[in-house]
């Protein structure tokens, strides 16, 4: 293997560790900052005894208690997973940004924060379906699909060159003969 294929596969690789890790600090520091509702327990004295017989009036009682607080945290778990889609939807805005404002600077750098900032993406879009709030799941989807349509428009055809104009589209040169003229 030449130098120049083993610099490409090592630059692969450290774009997508480091994107990996970029989506991996920002699902962390959401986690930290605004931790899931932790899950009531049952006790498993009861959960044996319904499973073995008929359980007494004060155990009805426990399990209908544990199953309405079952209820709230699942509703809580709900909203929880909706503010996370949030939030990491605009961890994912900035990241890509900032990928778009280093890129002629940093290319591998900015490929692994874009590659961060998609992973995230992806994140805020799942957690905004667990959510099964469809309005916001709709307005995250949305979003993640104009997001990245700019990104890749932006990073694969209208890429700025060094002279600072937009490459853009190539124009189709047609002859007088109605044929592309390098083809004769």
């Amino acid at each position: 293997m030449g130098d120049r294929t083993e610099s490409r596969i090592l630059r692969t690789v450290y774009t997508l560790f480091l994107g990996a890790l970029i989506a991996l600090l920002v699902g962390l520091g959401v986690a930290a900052v605004h931790p899931a509702p932790e899950a009531p327990e049952s006790s498993p004295a009861l959960v044996a005894a319904q499973e073995t017989r008929e359980l007494t009036p004060a155990e009805q009682e426990q399990w209908a208690e544990h199953l309405r607080e079952r209820d709230v945290w699942e509703e809580r778990s709900v909203r929880h997973s909706r503010d996370v889609g949030v939030v990491t939807l605009i961890g994912s805005v900035l990241l890509l940004v900032l990928s778009l404002l280093v890129e002629r600077r940093r290319p591998v750098l900015a490929d692994g924060i874009l590659l961060g900032g998609l992973f995230t993406l992806l994140h805020s879009v799942v957690r905004s379906l667990i959510s099964q709030d469809t309005l916001v799941t709709f307005g995250v989807v949305t979003l993640a699909l104009a997001l990245t349509l700019y990104v890749g428009y932006r990073r694969f055809v209208d890429r700025p060159t060094d002279a600072g104009e937009r490459s853009g589209i190539a124009p189709v040169v047609v002859g007088r003969n109605g044929k592309d003229p390098s083809h004769r």
